[in-house]
């Protein structure tokens, strides 16, 4: 977000009025300025919304007696010449303007000014993106949220259900047996592609942003179209110059981008990545996005221990690293990230150190210990690689937790880690989520209270999919094995009960949720 916010100032700054003579055999009065402007800097629409432009026009003199004409163009092209603009938008671009020509016809003087244009497509806003299985056959729905501001100090959401948008776009159906679903960028910006990940009918398929038409398929992307055995992935994470595909053995397979301007470039090797001479398991990525480490942490199971994969540039993409961790760093009975020993890991989640800023990154982790059965929450902090040394990370605190009431044996349970960190009075989301079933529970990684039932859904509704990737983990995304989607509020105020938690409940069956991602669009300096 921080990109177009940039751009926008610029526009705004360069966005003045202006005027020119045609030349002709005219008398320039000064006294005769026509000053354009409008009520905002910039507008956004999306393909085929009728737009409606007012433009405030302040005259130098008297404007009861004015002969004039009007000419708005848009990338060169003339659409209107009424005074009012209303135009049926046909073009997909941004950061365009939209350029309003009034000519005095006494004298023959053009006076220009002009507003920005965020067009986008109908599928290019913010929204949740469904991964489903339905009938056996995988289906991705698009859901869309819209803020208005209603005088509450987040506004008001609302949200449009768009289900099975891969068929209603592509004609086609889209596979089977669904898996997962990636939003990943390029350097050059614009709208975040999505990769579908599943494992049977095409395989894996990547999406444009703007419009979810079919881009490429992943199995067109291994050199000399060689795919590794029993080729059926699980995860993915796309950096900004790596590319990792993570098999169900563990097993993870990469491409190096040979541009990171583009969203795809170069091919995968069917060699598995390797540390220490061992290939290494990469079942336990932690997709991180807004951190700008230029590395993915990664849990290897098979050595109990925490690795990073570096992107820090083209030539060391792919390399594998320790963390440099201060030996007095470590408390007595803090898991060692190198061998938590006894302990095993049940989920790592990230959240930001500073809200809105990069460079540094938490990490915190549920783990169980295996001879008593304790949980505990385990987490640290670290910092960004650079050329001249790899990251090191700083142990914060291992503490146990009772989670016996919330993970049973027999419970279906899901973990979410709210990325927001503490950051004024009603921002901060410091909170842990846990499934059991139909119940959501809560714990305040920052207060450190008892975990408590936060929501519970109606009965025979299980819980398979939890998404906080909304700006500041605000709102949450919740899906049901038995087709149901759910919105919550997770601010502070919904959290300590001063306002209701369910913010939007679908009336649409989507089919068995395998898999929920928040939609944001835009990237940033991470790159994936």
């Amino acid at each position: 977000m921080k990109i177009r916010y940039i751009l926008l100032l610029i526009i705004t700054v360069l966005g003045v009025s202006s005027c020119y003579d045609d030349k002709g055999n005219y008398s320039y009065d000064p006294k005769n300025d026509i000053k354009i402007t409008f009520d905002a800097s910039y507008f956004e629409a999306i393909l085929g919304e009728k737009i409606k432009l007012t433009p405030r026009l302040t005259f130098a003199i008297d404007s009861n007696d004015v002969d004039l004409s009007y000419k708005w163009t848009f990338l060169g092209k003339e659409i209107s010449d009424q005074r009012n603009l209303e135009w049926v938008v046909d073009t997909v671009t941004s950061n365009h303007n939209v350029y309003l020509n009034v000519t005095d016809n006494r004298t023959g003087v053009t006076f220009s000014g002009g507003i920005s244009a965020m067009l986008s497509s109908a599928y290019a806003k913010e929204a949740w993106v469904v991964l489903a299985k339905q009938n056996g056959k995988s289906v991705l729905s698009y859901i869309r949220e819209t803020q208005e501001d209603d005088g509450s100090e987040y506004g008001k959401f609302t949200y449009t259900d768009i289900p099975d948008i891969y068929q209603l776009v592509n004609g086609e159906e889209l596979g089977t047996e669904p898996v997962r679903v990636l939003e990943h960028f390029a350097a050059r910006g614009g709208i975040g592609h999505f990769w579908v990940l599943q494992n049977g009918g095409q395989g894996c398929v990547d999406l444009s942003g703007e419009d979810f038409t079919k881009d490429i398929l992943l199995n067109d992307i291994f050199l000399d179209g060689n795919l590794p055995v029993d080729f059926k992935p699980i995860d993915m994470i796309d950096m900004k110059w790596l590319t990792c595909v993570v098999n169900h053995d563990g097993k993870v397979y990469t491409r190096k981008k040979l541009t990171n301007q583009l969203y795809n470039s170069g091919y995968f090797i069917d060699r598995p990545l390797e540390f220490e001479n061992e290939e290494v398991d990469g079942s336990r990525m932690v997709l991180a996005p807004f951190s700008d480490l230029n590395y993915t942490v990664m849990y290897d199971k098979v050595h109990n221990r925490f690795l990073a994969i570096a992107d820090l540039k083209k030539e060391t993409a792919g390399k594998v690293v320790k963390f440099t961790v201060d030996e007095s760093g470590y408390a007595p009975d803090f898991a060692r990230l190198d061998n938590l020993g006894n302990m095993e890991v049940l989920h790592t989640g990230y959240y930001e150190v500073k809200e809105g800023e990069s460079g540094d990154q938490g990490y915190y982790s549920i783990l169980r210990d295996r001879t008593t059965g304790n949980y505990y929450t385990h987490d640290f902090r670290v910092n960004a690689m650079s050329e001249s040394s790899n990251p090191s990370a700083f142990p914060v605190l291992q503490c146990q937790i009772d989670l016996n009431q919330v993970i049973n044996g027999t419970s279906k349970n899901v973990f979410n880690v709210l990325r927001s960190w503490v950051y004024g009075d009603d921002f901060g989301t410091p909170y842990v989520l846990i499934s059991k079933d139909n119940e959501l529970w809560l714990y305040d990684r920052d207060a450190k209270m008892p975990v408590e039932k936060y929501y519970e859904f109606p009965q025979g509704q299980i819980i398979t999919a939890i998404d906080s990737e909304s700006v500041g983990s605000r709102r949450v995304a919740i899906g049901m094995q038995s087709g149901e989607f759910y919105v919550l509020d997770l601010t502070r105020k919904a959290v300590n009960g001063q306002k209701e938690k369910l913010i939007y409940a679908s009336t649409h069956n989507f089919g068995e949720i395998v898999h929920i991602r928040y939609k944001v669009c835009s990237g940033n300096g991470w790159g994936y």
